[in-house]
């Protein structure tokens, strides 16, 4: 009798002792698939970033039209006006008055840094008549 415990303890140690860990397979599969989940969600985090970035334009091109408006109210013409900054607040912005006349403007926010790579919004602008460009997605 004492033949038969010694095999049932035995066989009882082995097989918790196969349970232990993760086998390569397993770890290569949840590797495979944190890679095809970064894969699909990084250019969307990407996306998400750069229209954030946006703001920056929109809040300059905004703030320098009310400078322009400003200097009218008080010079008649927009000819000898200018805006405060030449750089957005958080700086992924160049911004300058593109064209100038006694009765027009145009301000030009030019991506810089971080956010040149957002090719569909690189370039935005808006004109004495609140036209913005371009008139796409940029602007949401």
């Amino acid at each position: 009798m004492r033949h038969n415990t010694t095999a049932i303890i035995t066989t009882q140690r082995t097989a918790k002792d196969q349970q232990r860990g993760f086998t390569l397979i397993e770890v290569l599969i949840v590797v495979a698939l944190i890679g095809i989940l970064s894969a699909i969600a990084f250019p969307s985090y990407s996306e998400y970033v750069e229209s954030s970035r946006r703001a920056d334009a929109h809040l300059a091109l905004l703030n320098g039209t009310q400078d322009m408006e400003r200097c009218r109210s008080t010079k008649f013409s927009y000819t000898n006006c200018d805006i405060a900054t030449d750089e957005s607040e958080q700086a992924y912005y160049d911004v300058s008055v593109s064209s100038k006349t006694a009765t027009s403007f145009t301000i030009t926010a030019t991506a810089k840094g971080a956010q040149a790579g957002d090719t569909d919004c690189a370039t935005m602008s808006i004109d004495d008549l609140g036209k913005r460009l371009p008139a796409t997605g940029c602007w949401k």
